[in-house]
C-alpha cells in the first residue's frame, strides 16, 4: 500500500469499525502467510491452505480499498 493509503487507513481504522477489523485481519493473514512462505517442504495439505489465505487476504484488500475511495 502506498504511504497516502497508509495514512489514511490510520486516520479511520479506529472510528471506522470494518476497516479496522479488516485491518486487523489483513495483518494476521499476513503474518500467517509469512510464517508458512518460511516453511520449506510444505505438504500439499498446507500448500492449498497457503493458497486459500491469500485469497481471503486478497479479498479483504479489495475490501479495503472499496472503503478507502469512500473516504477520500
Amino acid at each position: 500500500m502506498e504511504k497516502k493509503e497508509l495514512d489514511l487507513i490510520e486516520k479511520h481504522r479506529h472510528s471506522h469499525y470494518e476497516l479496522g477489523k479488516l485491518m486487523k485481519d489483513h495483518d494476521a493473514l499476513e503474518a500467517q502467510i509469512a510464517g508458512m512462505e518460511r516453511t520449506k517442504g510444505l505438504s500439499a495439505g498446507d500448500e492449498k491452505e497457503l493458497h486459500r489465505l491469500k485469497k481471503v487476504k486478497l479479498e479483504g484488500r479489495d475490501r479495503i480499498e472499496e472503503i478507502l475511495k469512500t473516504l477520500k
